[in-house]
């Protein structure tokens, strides 16, 4: 009996020595934000604001999705701009360039052609970005395109058509988050969600908040720690009956 409880402990070890020592990613998301027209200068700022709480929020109190979880992102209006190429976040730095790369959209938003909403343009370009960066690992990861729009496609292919011809393969799911009652999210595809619509740009951080945590289901290695802890106190009350 002695050896089977020694023998659980040390593969319980193992295991949390394999959580804790992971090398690949094993979610990437893009963060694809409307910067259309139809969203005005405040609400845009809301907008960013908004993102870079909920991802400081959902890494402070999940710690262990750093390694875990890849990101990247861009900004569309009838037109598509990359702010963050996608990489995994390793650490709080690594978390600080994506949150000041989002807060540099405010000034660099004149990129962004505001006269059109073209989200199906917007997904290609999304998946592009996803496709290259789990190429370069040569990983299997779960790819998610996640939409934020207040709109509906007004202009280049239609967001249901790419959707459906992106998964599930190479991309697990495309979601969406909409901002109002003018959003459109019906067209979501694979394993994606319509996450419904924040109410308006106010409330648009809890909905995130909520929405990353749904998407970012990686193995918990506190979980194990809880299993090792349990099988060593369970052996060392072994050792005192003995």
């Amino acid at each position: 009996m002695k050896r089977l409880f020694i023998s659980t402990i040390a593969a319980a070890a193992l295991a949390l020595g394999a959580a804790s020592t992971q090398a690949n990613p094993t979610v990437a998301l893009y963060l694809t934000m409307d910067g259309s027209g139809s969203i005005d200068n405040l609400e845009f700022s809301q907008q960013v604001t908004s993102y870079i709480n909920a991802l400081n929020g959902v890494f402070a109190d999940v710690p262990s999705l750093y390694g875990n979880v890849a990101i990247g992102g861009g900004v569309f209006g009838g037109n598509f701009t990359e702010f963050f190429g996608v990489q995994t976040i390793n650490n709080a730095a690594d978390l600080l360039s994506l949150t000041t790369a989002i807060t540099g959209l405010n000034a660099g938003r004149a990129g962004i052609n505001t006269g059109a909403t073209a989200i199906g343009t917007a997904i290609t370009a999304s998946a592009n970005s996803l496709t290259l960066f789990e190429t370069g690992l040569g990983v299997d990861l779960k790819l998610i395109i996640d939409v934020t729009t207040d709109g509906a496609n007004n202009s280049g292919a239609a967001p249901g058509g790419v959707a459906l011809g992106l998964t599930p393969n190479p991309i697990n799911a495309v979601n969406c988050l909409g901002i109002g009652v003018g959003a459109d999210c019906t067209w979501v595809a694979g394993a994606g969600t319509n996450f419904g619509s924040a109410t308006n740009f106010q409330t648009l951080e809890d909905a995130l908040k909520t929405k990353l945590r749904q998407e970012f289901t990686v193995p918990e290695p506190g979980t194990l720690a809880i299993v090792g802890l349990g099988l060593i106190g369970l052996a060392s009350l072994r050792r005192r009956q003995a």
